[in-house]
């Protein structure tokens, strides 16, 4: 039997998660459903959301929640590793380790998040992992697997450019054509706010008809994908604003 993949003993490890702790571990990453849960977990490492409901649901019967899951299979032997490797873990442990597997370094790992825990130092508000994940790799992922879906995309090689910082997230290489730049969204309803940053909107007034948004809605129950070509001239009303971010530093010169 093939060995399993990263992206399958991820999900395995959302499904744990999602079984052990229930209500109050979605409530603790910010998801207010478990399909929600399902499809952010998932494509944001390119699977499945059945897979991460599958595996919640084979551990179901070893932890006291109000679903009976796989009742009278036998468990197989990668999931009584997980059990035994995973299943002690408290809450806080296994929620940075969650964080860490799915949304990179937005807690540095899970050491460090429970140190800065012990010194008062917040975490952020729980809802900031289910919108940078569904907003982020969820989304891109969700792009990268569904793009050539999209006929104007269809027959481009691909190259993602997010970690560039270059205003775009997707950079799209047609046969005999310029490139086309794709900047993707999420919204976890079938409608909302979405927003640009100034790099992003500035690359858009310069590519023009190059630049398309792609807006994946919906992402609590069945994400639905749209393009947007040109969007600074495709009807939508973009309002500039100004974002503050106010925080206390501490200041000291170091002498020569």
């Amino acid at each position: 039997m093939s060995e399993m993949s990263v992206a399958n003993k991820k999900m395995m490890l959302a499904g744990l998660f999602l079984s052990k702790f229930n209500r109050d571990g979605l409530s603790a990453l910010g998801f207010k459903t478990l399909g929600e849960a399902y499809n952010s977990f998932a494509y944001a490492v390119g699977g499945k959301p059945s897979s991460v409901k599958l595996y919640m649901q084979e551990f179901d019967p070893y932890f006291p929640n109000t679903r009976t899951g796989w009742k009278n299979k036998v468990i197989r032997p990668s999931r009584q590793a997980f059990i035994d490797e995973y299943g002690d873990l408290g809450m806080s442990e296994f929620l940075e380790m969650i964080k860490v597997q799915f949304a990179g370094n937005m807690d540095v790992d899970p050491t460090i998040s429970r140190i800065a825990l012990e010194a008062g130092i917040e975490n952020g508000d729980a809802s900031a992992f289910a919108r940078r994940v569904m907003t982020g790799q969820a989304a891109e992922n969700f792009f990268e697997t569904n793009y050539r879906d999209i006929r104007k995309f269809r027959d481009c090689s691909i190259q993602r450019t997010t970690a560039y910082g270059c205003g775009f997230d997707f950079k799209l290489l047609p046969p005999s054509a310029d490139f086309m730049a794709v900047e993707v969204k999420g919204l976890r309803t079938p409608s909302g706010q979405i927003q640009m940053t100034e790099k992003e909107f500035k690359m858009a007034q310069y590519l023009t008809s190059r630049f398309f948004l792609y807006v994946v809605t919906d992402f609590a129950h069945t994400p639905i994908p749209r393009v947007i070509e040109n969007p600074l001239e495709a009807g939508i009303e973009f309002e500039e604003r100004s974002v503050k971010s106010e925080q206390r530093v501490w200041v000291a010169q170091i002498a020569a």
